[in-house]
């Protein structure tokens, strides 16, 4: 029997032991299928694809299925069989990556092979598990049959394995559909002959009525391929093209179901590497849709098309939420194009402010957690230049503003104010909770009982509209309001409708005072997370002898839907002298002010304040009587507290917290406390580091092989049996990789010059830049005056910054890593394996390039030991008389292989730096700036240990360097000679 050696691959089932086989029940079939399955048995029985069983445990019946040409297919039912089989998850191609990878192409060969599963052997411990019956007997497959389960995933193994060379090149395989393409009609027959020779070796043969070779276009996986793009398959889309525009949930269900099976729109673009790509998002009642586009000469042009009918919970999304939900379902659907490309969002929804916004909805978060690891941008829409995007918009794109509107209402600035509402009615009374949040984190409490009979949703009615005008006395211009009432919320929404007439008239007044906010946001939540303004609602609809006295409680005597009561709320703000001394006279003299407004601000101020001992006080929600301070006694308090015997420099907040917990109190405590804190010497100077990075990254860039070096020094390493060497001298070259080392007993200049030009310039050239640290073994005249001999570019890091010479520190770990792993006990001898492990670091691919620095170099890799001990290809099937057409061969395609290098380790750079910018916070200093610097080890105080002060100063910031570096002055004038990079400094509060 004909077939892929088993010794290469075989079809193993690995059934659960806990599943009970199963033996199905006989099936009868009619005289016609009976004579059909006689002939397929015999077919199979002589092509030795099946044998005779006795005493099978599995028996499944078989199927069979009319084809297109009339006549009948066997199958077997494996349905029990496959249910014992545990899923083997090994990854089929994505198709769309394959059939992008196959357009544009001159020639192609389109093959599929004969019975391509029947090519592959059963494992001979599961042959009879494949058993099946018919009115001839039982047989089984010796042979991997159809319908098995993972029977996909094996033969992909298989392919996979046979044509590894060829994937992505020459060649790309779906299972059993196989394509050859050439990008020129001249390398055609040389890729066929590459394929046929990996079938012939591994004995799998095709099926000559399916293959089609040496054609410019032609169906592979249900699409139209051709050297401009790709189309579907014309026969595939006829019932697309006779289909009405969807007009109800049912036609937008179909159109999405045919969608998905096509995946495509008739006429796809293939994308370039590292170009742009555009998205456009479109929303409806129940689908969302977008479309990937790239430009070319101008012109728009499809890529791929995606759409999700939505499911009940996600039609009651906010419209802002579907256009979030449509971006990350074309980000999923599309992974691979958002991974290689950067995607650029038109949108006319603020998606990129919503995605950051730090109070949005857990899924938003989620989302915004996913999408981050992509490169998109948000732009607005502009004008549509392609026609497939034309009609994608005018088909899928809402009619009418609701979206905008609903943009225009979810603010993307932060709301600072908070509003927690709720009401309550029972026998005793009814009343309201308000419980307000200022922007600087204050908490005003407020309990109101109703001298009215009021119905439980009047009573929430009241409590929200007497809350909104607490606000809008207060100032209040971006308003986040939280009620446990459904029925409230959801009128406010337009969700619910008010049917009642007492509840229209609440729901136009709410309505009304709404209109006064700037912006602002609504939201049910539990009662559970209202504690609070519950509280205070059945404090206030309490009876009178059970009511707390500590708070006092308002009375409204008159339903808001018969005459809107006016309720002021005197502002938190300091008047001129003494803010005590009207409050003063009122209480003790009665005397109020002449300015009627003044007087009446003032009279609801003075219930919260008493004399007790001629001393005024504030009664605090805490319950506690707070004596109210003035003039300097406010600073001592503070620093009495914060600095004092008992103080512990807290922060501003809790410094503010803990004065009113000691009964203290003054109009402007917390913002005082949060200056105080921030301008304390003692708590800038012991305060934490700053570990987020202040400044983006920047990559360096090297134009051209050894045109720019690092230089460093690695030690002090254990004295070495090399001249008793220290120190080793390290240079790297930023394009190839290319490294340089040497061993040094001791560190002077004439050392490091002459490594310079005995290492680098006489044997790679003169380079344009090197970049250096600050150490006097570099910066000296004797190194200055060699670089300028040379003409070379001497640029020296900031000082404790490393990072500024990264490539070179990268090395530097790999030398002394490999050289702990190399030298095990024996330390010493690390001199004498430098060379060793210089030539591992040079024939090693490094991630950034996808190269060796040794082929970069010199166009070819180097021979190692593993290849004339084992004796590699090209050691066996080396001539000497084929060497410099080979050498030429390969110095012809280094400036490619260069090229390929640099655009790989620029996206390196690019996901570097686009991880290192997410955690980066900026911080940026102008001339004159007061800052305090990191200590380092040099300058920090021994003798305090690990006690001592992290930061010192103040400096003065005299020049901006560029690039986060600052040169910095002492206030007395002293300039510190070297630049100081911004992540080691920080502002200083006087």
């Amino acid at each position: 029997m004909l077939g892929v050696d088993p010794k290469v691959i075989s079809h193993h089932l690995s059934t659960d032991p806990e599943f009970r086989p199963v033996v199905q029940k006989r099936r009868l079939f009619n005289p016609e299928r009976s004579v059909a399955i006689k002939k397929e048995v015999e077919k199979l029985l002589s092509a030795g694809s099946i044998r005779e069983v006795k005493y099978p445990e599995w028996v499944a019946n078989v199927v069979l299925v009319k084809k297109k040409n009339k006549q009948w297919r066997m199958c077997v039912d494996f349905t029990d069989l496959n249910k014992a089989c545990p899923k083997d998850s090994f990854p089929l191609p994505r198709i769309d990556q394959l059939v992008d990878a196959t357009a544009g192409h001159e020639l192609l060969s389109f093959m599929d092979a004969y019975s391509g599963y029947n090519q592959i052997r059963m494992n001979k411990a599961d042959e009879e598990k494949t058993s099946f019956t018919t009115d001839q007997g039982l047989y089984c497959y010796k042979v991997m049959p159809f319908g098995l389960k993972n029977a996909g995933a094996t033969y992909q193994r298989l392919v996979n394995r046979m044509f590894a060379r060829q994937i992505g090149r020459n060649m790309e395989v779906y299972v059993d559909d196989m394509l050859t393409k050439s990008t020129t009609a001249e390398k055609h027959a040389e890729d066929l002959k590459e394929t046929f020779d990996v079938l012939r070796k591994y004995q799998m043969k095709l099926n000559p009525s399916k293959c089609v070779f040496g054609v410019p276009s032609g169906r592979f996986l249900g699409f139209q391929v051709h050297q401009r793009g790709i189309e579907v398959n014309p026969e595939k889309i006829k019932a697309l093209e006779g289909m009405a525009s969807p007009r109800t949930l049912k036609d937008v269900q179909r159109l999405t179901g045919c969608l998905a099976s096509l995946n495509r729109a008739p006429i796809l673009s293939k994308p370039v590497v590292g170009e742009i790509l555009y998205l456009y998002l479109s929303v409806t009642k129940v689908a969302t849709s977008s479309v990937l586009i790239r430009l070319e000469e101008g012109i728009q042009k499809p890529v791929y098309y995606t759409s999700k009918a939505l499911l009940a919970a996600e039609t009651r999304y906010s419209p802002v939420e579907k256009i979030a939900l449509a971006l990350i379902t074309a980000a999923r659907k599309l992974r691979p194009y958002f991974q290689a490309h950067t995607i650029e969002v038109y949108t006319d929804c603020p998606l990129k402010l919503i995605l950051q916004k730090p109070e949005v909805s857990g899924r938003l978060t989620k989302w915004a957690v996913e999408l981050s690891e992509y490169d998109i941008r948000y732009t607005p829409k502009t004008a549509i230049k392609g026609q497939a995007v034309s009609d994608f918009i005018a088909e899928f794109t809402e009619p009418d503003a609701e979206v905008r509107r609903a943009m225009e209402d979810e603010q993307t600035t932060k709301i600072q104010w908070k509003l927690h509402v709720d009401g309550s009615s029972n026998t005793h009374g009814s009343g309201a909770g308000i419980v307000i949040t200022t922007p600087e984190g204050d908490t005003v409490e407020c309990a109101m009982r109703f001298d009215f009979k009021a119905t439980n949703n009047q009573a929430e009615y009241e409590a929200l509209l007497a809350g909104l005008r607490v606000c809008i006395a207060l100032g209040a211009d971006e308003l986040e309001v939280y009620s446990d009432s459904q029925v409230v919320v959801h009128q406010v929404l337009n969700e619910y409708q008010a049917r009642e007439e007492h509840m229209i008239a609440y729901l136009d007044i709410a309505k009304r005072l709404l209109k006064k906010f700037k912006a602002y946001r609504i939201s049910q939540i539990p009662r559970e997370e209202n504690e609070k303004a519950d509280a205070l609602s059945k404090l206030a609809s309490a009876t009178t002898s059970i009511r707390s006295k500590a708070i006092p409680v308002a009375h409204l005597t008159k339903p808001s839907t018969a005459e809107p009561e006016e309720i002021i709320i005197a502002e938190i703000r300091p008047s001129p002298g003494d803010w005590t001394y009207q409050l003063r006279k009122y209480l003790e003299e009665n005397i109020l002010p002449e300015d009627a407004v003044e007087a009446k601000r003032i009279r609801y101020r003075s219930a919260r304040y008493t004399i007790l001992r001629g001393e005024l006080y504030r009664r605090g929600f805490s319950k506690v009587l707070q004596r109210c301070i003035s003039g300097e006694k406010t600073g001592e308090i503070l620093r009495s507290i914060h600095s004092g015997v008992c103080g512990n420099h807290t922060g501003g907040k809790s410094l503010a917290h803990k004065i009113l917990r000691q009964g203290f109190y003054w109009p402007t405590l917390f913002a005082e406390a949060q200056q105080f804190a921030e301008s304390c010497e003692t708590c800038q100077r012991v305060a934490n580091d700053i570990r987020r990075p202040p400044e983006l990254l920047r990559s360096l860039t090297s134009p051209w092989p050894f045109a720019m070096w690092g230089l460093d020094l690695i030690g002090p390493m254990p004295t070495g049996t090399k001249g008793g060497a220290k120190h080793a001298i390290v240079a790297v070259d930023y394009f190839t990789k290319w490294a340089e080392a040497e061993a040094l007993v001791h560190i002077t200049e004439a050392n490091t010059t002459s490594f310079v030009k005995k290492n680098i310039i006489y044997r790679f050239g003169i380079p344009s830049i090197i970049i250096t640290d600050n150490g006097t073994q570099f910066d000296n005249k004797k190194f200055r005056e060699m670089c300028e001999e040379f003409k070379i570019a001497n640029y020296y890091a900031s000082p404790a910054h490393p990072q500024t010479n990264g490539q070179t520190e990268a090395v530097n770990k790999v030398i002394k890593h490999t050289l702990k792993a190399k030298l095990e006990a024996k330390k010493g001898g690390w001199a004498d394996k430098l060379p060793e492990v210089l030539w591992a670091y040079r024939t090693t691919v490094r991630s950034s390039t996808g190269e060796t620095p040794f082929a970069l170099a010199f166009g070819t890799e180097a021979v190692i030991p593993a290849e004339t001990t084992f004796t590699s290809p090209r050691v066996q099937l080396y001539s000497p008389e084929h060497n410099i057409d080979m050498l030429q061969q390969n110095l012809d395609e280094l400036e490619e292989i260069r090229d390929a290098a640099q655009v790989r380790n620029s996206a390196y750079q690019q996901r570097a730096a686009r991880y290192y910018n997410s955690h980066v916070r900026e911080r940026r200093f102008q001339l004159g700036d007061l800052v305090l610097r990191r200590v380092s080890p040099n300058t920090k105080d021994k003798s305090s240990g690990s006690l001592a002060d992290k930061w010192e100063g103040p400096y003065i910031i005299k020049r901006i360097v560029g690039h986060g570096a600052y040169m910095i002055a002492r206030p007395e004038g002293g300039l510190v000679p070297r630049p100081c990079n911004a992540q080691y400094l920080k502002i200083f509060y006087p």
